[in-house]
Formats: structure tokens, sequence, C-alpha cells
């Protein structure tokens, strides 16, 4: 039986800034495209997601959103098929607040994650154009190279 996990972030938009819409639409392939060589992100909630988690890893602050024009790609409910990203999204918000109370402010929580998401995504871009290979296998040798790297505090 699948368990079910309480999600804070149903309801709750997944949003980027404007001026990064073309590179959503290019590297996903939700955007029309199914050549996965050179769109290799499925849905644009796991370019968003890869954005967040480099921005986390490398440290980078959260891009304040607040005022920007974004666009809107999906509601948090997104995160009932992968609950464990709920917990990642939390864990997150916990590290850049330093504050574990963040957690009861789930709109906080999920400002925090796009601001990551889109001061992120520009670096995945980087990868994905560092190389003479297709796009994903330019991002697969940079991200063996990130993560095979200690992290220094």
């Amino acid at each position: 039986m699948t368990q079910r996990y309480h999600n804070p972030f149903a309801g709750i938009d997944l949003v980027a800034p404007i001026e990064l819409r073309e590179i959503y639409d290019r590297y996903t392939q939700s955007g029309g495209r199914s050549v996965i060589d050179q769109s290799p992100f499925p849905r644009m909630v796991d370019l968003w997601f890869a954005g967040l988690c480099l921005a986390a890893r490398k440290g980078i602050e959260p891009v304040d959103l607040s005022g920007q024009e974004t666009f809107k790609f999906i509601e948090g409910s997104i995160f009932d098929r992968d609950s464990w990203r709920v917990q990642a999204v939390m864990l997150t918000g916990i590290a850049v607040q330093n504050d574990v109370e963040v957690v009861g402010e789930p709109r906080r929580m999920m400002a925090i994650a796009n601001g990551l998401a889109a001061s992120g995504v520009p670096h995945i871009v980087d990868m994905l154009r560092d190389g003479d290979q297709d796009e994903i296998w330019n991002l697969s040798d940079c991200l063996d190279l990130l993560l095979s790297k200690k992290k220094v505090a």
C-alpha cells in the first residue's frame, strides 16, 4: 500500500523568472521537445529542482523574486508524486534560514525554493552548454566533476 505524506506545498505555485522561460522550454521535454540528448529534463519541475539542488550545493543565495515578473509552470501538488521532494524543500529552507521554525511557513519555504531554483538554473544551463557533446552528456560530465569534489565549508 502506498503511503501518503502531508504536502504543505499543494496549492502553492512553482515559479521562475520570465527571462528563464525560453530556457525551461528549450531544456525540458514539456516544451514539445522529445529528444532527451538535447532536452534532458522530462518536466519543468525537474529542471527547477536541479537548479534548487545546485544552488543549495554551491551555497548560492536565493534570488528574491518578489516584484519580479515570473511565470507559473505548476503547483506544489506535483510533489504528491515524489514526496521525498517535500522533505528536500523543507530541509533546504531550514538550511537557508538556519531556523527550523520555517517549516511552519510553507509559502516562505516555497519562496526560498523558487529563489534557489532561479539562481541555480543559469548554472545548470552553463553545464548543459559546457562541452562539445550533446547537452545531456555535458551536464552529466559537469555533475560528475561537481559531485566528486569535497564541499568546503
